[in-house]
């Protein structure tokens, strides 16, 4: 029996330490079956009873998908056991039936991968649009533009604080009186102390021994900053012998009586403060008296030293000087923080962290790419198109021509609209036109094109030399052909500018007719 409840403790323990070791990984998706472009989201959940050991990628590679948003690792509890979640928002642009690769999650030092998921990737297919084109129909801001008024309050809110800081600052580090005694004699600072200590109220014991204890602390004081005497730590009876010292040795021209009366202050001190002597209200403000008196003999009798005193108040006047600017810079570089920081804060409020990236950043046509676009329905055909900002009518008269240039002249869209007819060549057309405007050495490439509702049409791209700029440029062509009508979406561009490219790729995918019944 014994050796049955050994056996079970073992197989207990043993399967304890498993659990606690044991991974359990799953992926998923939300849709095995998306459109060209559409978004659909990826999850990897990780349960184990220990998830500290866990620990996921650096990076993703979900080749040929791409990461449309990544969101925060987040963490559950259910039953016992912990679970981390990581979630993707993925992508594709091609048509087709694709995997999305494993991911490897180490555990422990061991490498755990999720499964294969496949997805179908596909067009739909849409009734051809057959309507008339006219001018621009609708111009819609992003709705991210439409910004919220506690945002634009909270922003207003954000600055004023940041003022409030720099006011403060300014009360702190400018605005502000040095104290005064610094500039004070010991002398000066001596007498200004027993004036104030005349104005103290006595009534108890305690009040008597604080009183006494600054009485002979003022004294002790000024003696070692003018007579220059260690006197802080001497007793009585060490502090006379101390100054009768300086008086043989003529260092100072005090009376004997003036040494007299100051022992007896220092002696009724002694009692008040060890022997709980409570002398009377009139006694203690009597020493008061005597004391100051003992200082200004004392002042009176030492030699002339005047030089010595304008010589320290010359070391403190720079020592104030140089803390004055240390203020002041202190001061400037906190309240610049602060505007700054306010305003970032502001901006970051009003329009969120892409737009604030596309504020500070310099490169033009990043910035382009980072800006609020322009969702616009052009014609009666309902296309809308999504571009940095409008397209506007051609000077040019003779042709059906909405335009937008960039200020860099990097990048260039036309929206063109004519008649066709049987003996019309769309491409050869187009290479007459470049000819025209001399662009030479033009290569070009056809491809079928669907938007990503089905409307199918024609893609010609390549590139060429604009001798005009003297700059080599690329260029993609979208046609559509409705009711002896062709409609032309033509993109010019810098060669090799991977923003660029991202700006055509982005207007390009956003084509689509709003067909109504």
């Amino acid at each position: 029996m014994a050796r049955l409840i050994q056996i079970f403790i073992l197989l207990f323990f043993f399967q304890s330490n498993f659990s606690q070791d044991e991974l359990s990984i799953f992926s998923d998706v939300d849709s095995t079956s998306i459109k060209v472009g559409q978004q659909f989201t990826f999850s990897i959940k990780v349960e184990s009873e220990n998830i500290e050991g866990i620990i996921f990628p650096e990076k993703y590679n979900f080749s040929p998908f791409e990461i449309a948003e990544e969101f925060k690792l987040d963490t559950t509890f259910f039953k016992g056991k912990k679970s981390l979640i990581k979630k993707f928002k993925l992508t594709n642009f091609e048509e087709g039936e694709f995997t999305i690769p494993k991911q490897t999650i180490l555990f422990n030092e061991k490498d755990y991968l999720t499964d294969l998921i496949p997805i179908d990737v596909r067009t739909i297919k849409v009734d051809t649009v057959s309507k008339k084109f006219f001018d621009i129909k609708e111009i819609i801001l992003n709705k991210e533009q439409r910004i919220p008024f506690i945002k634009y309050l909270t922003s207003i809110l954000v600055l004023i604080l940041g003022g409030l800081v720099v006011f403060l600052l300014y009360k702190k580090f400018i605005n502000y009186e040095f104290d005064k005694s610094i500039f004070k004699t010991p002398f000066e600072n001596a007498i200004d102390n027993l004036v104030s200590l005349e104005k103290e109220i006595l009534s108890s014991q305690d009040d008597y021994k604080l009183f006494y204890s600054k009485l002979t602390g003022i004294a002790k004081d000024y003696l070692e900053k003018d007579i220059e005497i260690s006197a802080a730590e001497s007793t009585t009876t060490q502090l006379i012998d101390k100054i009768n010292l300086l008086k043989k040795n003529n260092k100072i021209n005090i009376s004997d009586e003036t040494i007299a009366s100051f022992k007896y202050v220092l002696s009724n001190a002694d009692l008040v403060k060890f022997a709980k002597y409570s002398p009377k209200n009139e006694t203690a403000l009597d020493d008061n008296k005597i004391l100051k008196s003992f200082i200004v003999n004392t002042k009176k009798s030492i030699p002339n030293n005047i030089e010595k005193e304008n010589e320290k108040r010359k070391i403190i006047e720079k020592k104030i000087n140089e803390m004055q600017k240390r203020r002041k810079t202190k001061y400037l570089f906190l309240s610049i923080s602060s505007i700054f920081i306010s305003i970032i804060s502001s901006i970051f409020i009003l329009f969120g962290p892409p737009n604030l990236s596309s504020i500070l950043v310099f490169n033009e046509d990043k910035k382009m790419l980072k800006q609020n676009w322009i969702s616009s329905t052009y014609t009666d055909l309902n296309l809308s198109i999504d571009s940095p900002d409008a397209l506007y009518r051609s000077p040019d008269s003779t042709i059906n021509k909405l335009t937008f240039i960039s200020s860099n002249k990097n990048l260039e869209i036309n929206l063109i609209t004519k008649p066709i007819d049987e003996n019309s060549d769309l491409s050869n057309e187009l290479i007459n036109d470049f000819k025209e405007r001399n662009f030479i050495n033009v290569i070009t490439k056809n491809e079928d094109f669907q938007t990503l509702d089905g409307d199918k049409g024609v893609k010609i791209f390549g590139s060429f030399d604009d001798q005009n700029l003297n700059r080599k440029k690329d260029y993609s062509t979208i046609l559509f052909v409705v009711n002896e009508l062709s409609i032309k979406l033509e993109i010019i561009y810098e060669r090799g500018n991977a923003n660029l490219q991202k700006i055509v790729d982005r207007v390009i995918n956003s084509l689509k007719f709003n067909n109504s019944e």
